[in-house]
């Protein structure tokens, strides 16, 4: 009876610690960075307006914020082309990095640089911040506490991520005309390319970063790649997402092009060009990219952005994939 009493006992107690464990998972999964989807829920046509994060946890904006701090670089580009400067009280440290940023010297010197340390974002007094499922946990989590309203951003795997990001930016600072105004814009560049690459031959794509990284499916990279009129090789090959290959798969995959990731403008300077050192690896002298001469380094400012400025990167694996491809403009824009 006792043995039995103490299977018993142990059985609730697993029982009782698994459900414990459940609930803190779901307690505190807005700081599991960068897992799941934390997007923060906006409430109201007009303001007042409720933001309701993940947590439950919700923020009232009774009005139009004007003293916001961007703490991610896809929020400094988007609010950009949103927002007077002037309503910004801070701004991501990233924003003057050349290899990062593409709106290097946009922001007048006297908006404050922030890396996340929420000492001094607390000391801004902001009515808003926008933050994002990568940002540090510690941040996010006194943020919350404090009572600041935040906005919290998560989806950037596609094209449709980066206008739902552009309507809830646009939505909570009182702008979206111009909101709806920069996802046509981008919706005419890309129909433009899609027109012109429908009819042409795919080739085959590798993107690849000397680190060792590629990407599979359900990734922003990926669409980049088809909207370019190419075939992503590692779609299917690799999991979905950013993810680190061995070089003897990537060679194995024997792509017809291989897309770097340039992090600086200069990509006339081979000493410096990824490029340059992909063809010297003697592994990759008989994949047909190298073979062929195919291999091109873009600036990671348009390669690697979660905001309006992707478009760029894709207009330029087009022209690479695509010699003839034309330059956007409104005049060569059929509707």
């Amino acid at each position: 009876m006792n043995n039995l009493k103490l299977v018993v006992f142990t059985l609730l107690l697993v029982f009782f610690i698994t459900l414990i464990q459940f609930k803190k998972g779901q307690i505190f999964a807005l700081f599991d960075q960068g897992q799941g989807n934390f997007t923060t829920q906006i409430q109201g046509r007009n303001f007042p307006k409720t933001l309701i994060d993940t947590t439950g946890i919700k923020f009232i904006l009774k009005k139009p914020p004007v003293r916001i701090i961007s703490a991610t670089l896809a929020t400094d580009h988007i609010l950009s082309g949103l927002i007077n400067p002037q309503r910004l009280v801070a701004v991501s440290s990233y924003v003057d990095t050349p290899s990062m940023s593409n709106i290097v010297g946009f922001f007048d010197k006297s908006i404050y640089r922030t890396q996340g340390e929420i000492e001094s974002m607390l000391a801004l007094q902001p009515d808003l911040v926008f933050v994002a499922s990568y940002s540090n946990p510690e941040t996010v989590r006194y943020l919350l506490r404090s009572g600041i309203a935040i906005v919290r951003l998560s989806e950037f795997n596609s094209f449709a991520d980066i206008f739902n990001n552009i309507r809830i930016i646009a939505n909570v600072t009182d702008t979206k005309a111009a909101g709806e105004a920069m996802i046509v814009a981008l919706q005419k560049r890309i129909a433009f390319i899609k027109m012109q690459v429908k009819n042409k031959k795919p080739p085959r794509v590798l993107y690849y970063d000397l680190n060792g990284y590629s990407v599979g499916g359900n990734s922003l990279m990926d669409e980049a790649i088809q909207l370019s009129g190419g075939f992503n090789v590692a779609k299917g090959i690799i999991a979905d997402g950013e993810n680190k290959i061995s070089e003897e798969l990537a060679i194995s995959l024997q792509p017809d092009v291989i897309v770097m990731n340039q992090w600086v403008f200069n990509q006339t300077d081979d000493q410096t060009s990824p490029r340059t050192i992909l063809k010297n690896k003697r592994a990759w002298k008989d994949v047909p990219a190298v073979k062929n001469n195919h291999i091109y380094a873009v600036p990671g400012t348009w390669l690697r952005s979660v905001s309006q400025h992707r478009i760029k990167g894709v207009e330029a694996i087009a022209q690479l994939l695509h010699s003839e491809i034309q330059s956007y403009s409104e005049k060569n824009y059929v509707h």
